[in-house]
C-alpha cells in the first residue's frame, strides 16, 4: 500500500505532465478563438458574396433589358444597337 510520502513522490514525477497538459489546453482553447473569428470572417464574407451576386443579377437584367430596347427598329428610325449573328 502507497503512503502518503509515495504520493507525494508520484505527484512531483507527474507535475510536468499535468503543466504540458495544461499548456496544450491553453494552445487548444486559443485555437478555438481563432476558428470562431475565421469562421465569423468567413460567414460575413459569404453574405457579401450573396449582396454581390444579387447585385450583378440585378445589373446583368438591366443591361439586357437596355440592349433589348436598343435593338428594337419599331421604336427607333435608326436601331442604336445591331445584335451580331
Amino acid at each position: 500500500m502507497l503512503d502518503k510520502d509515495d504520493l507525494q513522490a508520484i505527484a512531483e514525477l507527474l507535475k510536468p505532465i499535468y503543466d504540458k497538459l495544461g499548456s496544450v489546453d491553453g494552445r487548444l482553447n486559443s485555437l478555438d478563438d481563432r476558428m470562431g473569428r475565421v469562421e465569423n470572417r468567413l460567414d460575413k464574407m459569404q453574405g457579401d458574396i450573396d449582396i454581390l451576386k444579387e447585385s450583378s443579377e440585378i445589373t446583368r437584367s438591366a443591361a439586357n433589358r437596355l440592349l433589348d430596347w436598343a435593338e428594337d427598329a419599331s421604336i427607333q428610325s435608326y436601331p442604336l444597337y445591331r445584335k451580331q449573328n
